[in-house]
């Protein structure tokens, strides 16, 4: 007898369980007021016509996302260094962006919080464990590197960081 394979595809799961993930649903139809999400059958999504339908009949409550950012509660952070990525910055930010833009269809809860470029070094939070794995591990699809994902014991952080040095001729000091 032939097995069942899942249907389901195959993608990155928390890791963490998420304080900001209400265990009761919030009323429907409710908005976020400050990124204008609406909570619509049980889950937050970006639904522009629905927004506007329901905007004057609405609850109001901020999103797990926007109490985040506004608590700065940080569960990825990303780090990337080593002397290769000053030489293609603008590559890496688009990359990172465009990411956070493609984990938003899925999760419009999964956002980045900041992003700060100081001493060869990027320093990226994001609301999300998963948004900060796959932002390190599309850097590492797209110019190798090394990349290093932990997780907290103590803390409810995913702690991704991701390294390459420039070659030298044919050799390369760190990859």
């Amino acid at each position: 007898m032939p097995t069942q394979r899942s249907t389901e595809r195959s993608r990155t799961r928390p890791k963490f369980n998420d304080p900001y993930l209400l265990s009761k649903a919030y009323p429907e139809p409710t908005i976020c007021p400050i990124c204008s999400l609406v909570y619509h059958k049980k889950r937050w999504v970006r639904d522009e016509n629905l927004f506007h339908t329901i905007s004057n009949t609405a609850e109001k409550h901020k999103c797990p996302a926007c109490r985040k950012i506004e608590d700065h509660y940080v569960m990825g952070l990303i780090s990337i260094t080593g002397t290769f990525f000053p030489t293609i910055k603008s590559e890496i930010i688009n990359i990172i962006h465009n990411h956070e833009k493609k984990e938003a269809i899925r999760n419009p809860l999964a956002r980045i919080m900041s992003l700060n470029n100081k001493d060869n070094t990027i320093v990226v939070e994001t609301t999300s464990d998963n948004l900060a794995i796959a932002i390190g591990k599309a850097l590492e699809r797209s110019h190798g590197g090394e990349l290093n994902i932990q997780f907290g014991n103590d803390e409810q952080i995913a702690r991704v960081n991701w390294h390459r040095d420039l070659e030298v001729g044919n050799k390369t000091t760190h990859k």
